[in-house]
């Protein structure tokens, strides 16, 4: 929300950071990071002397969001801090809610998820208390994609669902589109690609008719994936071009080792072992960079398993292993679970390998 002036003249410094920030959340809308952080910055440094304003707490929040876009969570999280301090001051329960609900995916992000459940709490009771029920909703669907990341499914499914109700009910068709794009990523990962699919398009739908090219950047890398489950392999290349482009395009460099993650897989799919430990490769140095610890074991599952495909079992087995062990760290059980079943299985191939044929069972 961009807060109302307490003037009307065009010299005044709070219309012109007002001025400022609608730049700056133009040049987000077309992923120009950059730009919109020296617009958020301008306009701060226009309310030195009026630091108590709500709009200022807002504008703290708004860099915070593109710092950690740009991989910068130390910074990031020291502006959602002092966002709510301002907030608080200023009595803008709103704004202390968006604040501790960005605290909380910094949390969240770090696999730190008691202090991001508490944090998410905390921003829940000062939504409701403001009436602001499209943040409800967002809360909603932030607890949602922890839940998945924890495996539970059902929980997650059911976060997601309060979160869409929530966002029908303010007709706010940018905030539906994000939970649809979480909801095809949930049933991708679940074995429900077709399912999936009707959720892509449907945000994508109202993506590019809002002409919101960094959601359109992030629905083609994630239906990407959803094509390449459903062997859709020349389909998924298309769309997985077209979000690294706007990724990269945006500096935006988590959605770029994302989207370099899938077309390593997509070329691993396609036979092209070179190409995929390259992209592979690549992404886990941004995600290594950008402090990014799932996606850097997500990035490593995928390397085990192109390494078995290379007959190379060890060296499966020791991506698998780095990867459980930071599943583990982040609290993803599911996953973790899932690189141990998968260590177990090559195991238990190699000890029947080595078994006389008439020992085998």
């Amino acid at each position: 929300m961009i807060w109302a002036a307490t003037t009307s003249s065009p010299a005044d410094p709070v219309e012109q950071a007002l001025a400022l920030a609608r730049g700056g959340r133009a040049a987000e809308l077309r992923r120009d990071l950059s730009g919109a952080l020296a617009r958020y910055e301008e306009a701060r440094s226009l309310l030195v002397e009026r630091e108590s304003l709500p709009l200022y707490a807002n504008l703290l929040r708004w860099s915070g969001s593109v710092l950690r876009d740009l991989g910068d969570l130390d910074h990031a999280d020291r502006l959602y801090e002092d966002s709510f301090d301002v907030a608080e001051r200023a009595g803008a329960t709103s704004a202390k809610a968006a604040a501790l609900n960005c605290r909380a995916v910094i949390a969240q992000r770090r696999g730190r998820h008691e202090e991001a459940v508490l944090l998410y709490t905390r921003a829940a009771r000062h939504a409701a208390e403001a009436g602001e029920i499209r943040l409800v909703g967002m809360i909603q669907q932030n607890l949602g994609v922890l839940a998945n990341i924890r495996g539970e499914t059902r929980e997650a499914l059911r976060r997601y669902r309060s979160a869409l109700e929530a966002f029908r009910e303010v007709s706010d068709e940018e905030a539906a589109s994000w939970v649809l794009n979480n909801l095809g990523m949930l049933l991708t990962d679940v074995g429900r690609p077709s399912w999936a699919r009707r959720c892509f398009l449907a945000a994508l739908e109202i993506a590019v008719a809002r002409r919101d090219e960094a959601l359109v950047g992030v629905l083609h890398t994630n239906y990407g994936e959803c094509l390449i489950s459903m062997r859709l392999l020349d389909e998924a290349a298309v769309s997985l071009d077209r979000g690294l482009a706007v990724a990269r395009a945006g500096e935006d460099r988590a959605r770029e080792a994302e989207a370099l993650k899938f077309l390593g897989v997509l070329c691993r799919e396609r036979g092209l072992s070179d190409e995929a430990g390259a992209h592979l490769g690549a992404a886990l140095r941004i995600a290594e960079e950008i402090d990014h610890g799932l996606l850097a074991a997500e990035i490593l599952a995928e390397r085990g398993e192109l390494s078995l495909r290379g007959g190379d079992a060890a060296g499966a087995v020791t991506a698998w292993g780095a990867a459980k062990d930071r599943f583990t760290a982040l609290q993803a059980a599911r996953d973790a679970e899932r690189m141990a079943h998968r260590i177990r299985s090559l195991h238990a191939m190699d000890v029947r390998d080595r078994q006389p044929e008439e020992e085998r069972p």
